[in-house]
């Protein structure tokens, strides 16, 4: 009986022991964005902590006037990034938790003046720290954007971090790249694109993507946001978007077809020393729109000036972006030496230390082909 007594009352013990370790929410300094930057002024690095203030929070029971943002933005500078996150401590009793970060965004000065393997170094390592977490690179001041009342969120962080979902409807977007993507990249010693943002008249907005160089590991340059489109072709990550046919590409124009599906091939040949690409796009489409008042969807062979015109469009913006890499800035942020490696394995292996040397030399042929599928529910232009 006595044990029966005890059994149970150490069976209570555990089961009623419930949320002795609970914390109020008002007393967790939640934190959903991080900008990270240069303190010019005091050569150090800045951290700018972006707060959840519970009690801010719209609810259905707040007054509809009152308008006051759920969110502060706390910044402090020092010579690392773990020593500011402590010396929180030291003017708050509400210390930064970070497993609810939804995105980091950093400054390409900070890039340009520390190594980016080192500025991620507390973060592939702090197991607080998401790797799913995703990266984003800014050339306008880290603090007013992240004090910018976002357009349809709560948080500028959560914004910026919606920003990068659309990838799949504007090829203008680049992908996702996070904590853990960026740690693969350096590690394989590769050279990237980190998705940019940019202030545009008050409103926070995807901006193309900065680049970080293999060898320096710092910022080098930007990619505009109309060479994404490029970019995309080349990283086989065309899932949507659209081509815009202007008059002079097409007659009757403009045309906008919307992209269904894209898939890149690439196909290498080595001659001697000298290695030669073929990049092979092939994109499925619809007509989406027709400005024109004269063609006839019916009529064969209506498409075939429009998947010319089409063709044309998509190799231009490939080959601007080629340009930009071997001409401008002679860096692989393409990721082309990833098909070289496994089309070349013997070519790989004796010119891999030499890539950044053959890269800008390097011929590429650019072919594609697109074919309009469907043309939508009416067409006005029949008789």
């Amino acid at each position: 009986m006595p044990r029966k007594i005890i059994f149970t009352g150490l069976l209570m013990l555990f089961l009623l022991t419930g949320c002795w370790d609970i914390k109020e929410i008002e007393d967790v300094g939640i934190v959903t964005g991080m900008g990270l930057d240069v303190n010019e002024e005091k050569d150090e690095l800045t951290m700018i902590n972006q707060y959840v203030v519970p009690a801010r929070i719209p609810t259905q029971q707040s007054s509809a006037q009152q308008h006051s943002a759920p969110y502060q933005n706390i910044s402090q500078s020092g010579k690392t990034f773990f020593e500011i996150i402590r010396n929180n401590s030291l003017e708050s009793n509400r210390p930064p938790n970070y497993t609810h970060l939804k995105s980091i965004l950093a400054s390409t000065a900070l890039f340009q003046k520390e190594r980016a393997d080192q500025v991620i170094d507390l973060f592939i390592r702090d197991h607080e720290f998401r790797r799913t977490t995703p990266v984003f690179l800014t050339k306008d001041p880290v603090l007013d954007i992240l004090n910018t009342e976002p357009a349809k969120e709560l948080f500028p962080s959560i914004q910026i971090k919606s920003l990068s979902e659309n990838f799949q409807k504007n090829n203008q977007n680049p992908t996702n790249l996070s904590i853990g993507d960026l740690s693969q990249l350096i590690s394989e010693n590769k050279s990237f694109l980190i998705p940019g943002i940019t202030l545009n008249e008050g409103k926070i907005k995807s901006s193309g993507a900065g680049i970080i160089d293999a060898e320096s590991s710092n910022y080098v340059g930007w990619i505009d946001v109309e060479d994404m489109e490029g970019v995309r072709y080349i990283h086989n990550t065309v899932q949507g978007g659209f081509i815009y046919l202007d008059e002079e590409k097409v007659d009757d124009g403009p045309i906008i077809l919307e992209i269904k599906g894209s898939n890149t091939k690439f196909k290498t040949k080595v001659t001697g020393e000298q290695l030669e690409m073929t990049i092979k796009i092939a994109t499925s489409t619809t007509l989406a729109e027709d400005w024109g008042t004269g063609r006839d969807v019916y009529r064969k062979g209506w498409k075939k000036g429009i998947e010319d015109a089409s063709n044309k469009v998509t190799q231009g913006k490939v080959e601007q972006v080629l340009k930009l890499a071997q001409q401008e800035y002679r860096i692989d942020f393409l990721n082309v030496s990833n098909w070289v490696q496994i089309h070349e394995p013997e070519y790989w292996e004796k010119h891999e230390k030499d890539w950044g040397e053959i890269f800008p030399d390097m011929t590429f042929k650019v072919e594609v082909s697109t074919e309009i599928t469907d043309f939508g529910t009416q067409n006005f232009n029949t008789e």
